[in-house]
């Protein structure tokens, strides 16, 4: 008895296809939920009054999204040098922490982001 089967090519590029597609979908939810996020820690970062206020608001940044990971950080290389202080405190300054409360407060809404824009893709 012969079996021949048509198409298994198609078929394994199609599959092939369908990997790297859930993949940029996957890194794009990603994308979706860090930029949620990174807005949330801008909002509660706290701005000093005057001219200057608003410097460490303006360096939380975060990286390119790469194999579903992403990170909010502020650039502490430049201005914004002091970010850590303020989350943490120093010995001589209390803290005033706006990353980790910002985390806990809006975690549970992170998945749901990513969720929406996974079916998204999957309707399509």
């Amino acid at each position: 008895m012969d079996f021949k089967m048509d198409g298994l090519d198609e078929l394994m590029r199609e599959l092939e296809n369908i990997g790297k597609d859930m993949q940029k979908n996957a890194n794009d939810a990603v994308d979706k939920a860090g930029d949620y996020y990174q807005g949330k820690v801008v909002d509660r970062a706290p701005r000093r009054a005057g001219p200057e206020g608003g410097n460490l608001k303006r360096h939380i940044e975060r990286t390119e999204t790469k194999d579903g990971e992403t990170t909010i950080f502020v650039d502490q290389q430049g201005p914004a040098y002091y970010g850590v202080m303020v989350e943490e405190g120093t010995s001589k300054m209390r803290a005033q922490p706006y990353m980790y409360p910002t985390y806990q407060r809006e975690k549970n809404k992170l998945i749901p982001i990513m969720a929406d824009v996974l079916r998204m893709r999957l309707m399509l």
